[in-house]
């Protein structure tokens, strides 16, 4: 029975430029979800994109204007 030597034992590989560049938009992510959150909760609970009592006015036309 042999024991393992330092040179049979695989090595952990360093982190490399596409392994920092991972964990650097992983942060980002992070705080643009943060940010997001914080906004969020500037409007008090209320979700801002249900718009029920929203009652925009709208012009009709009946003939479609020419340009021509």
């Amino acid at each position: 029975m042999s024991t393992p030597q330092l040179n049979d034992i695989p090595r952990k590989q360093n982190a490399n430029i596409y392994t920092v560049m991972l964990l650097v938009s992983m942060l980002f992510m992070l705080v643009a979800v943060i940010a997001m959150f914080v906004e969020f909760r500037r409007y008090e609970g209320t979700l801002p994109w249900k718009t029920d009592e929203a009652r925009p006015q709208v012009m009709h036309h009946t003939t479609l204007p020419t340009y021509f």
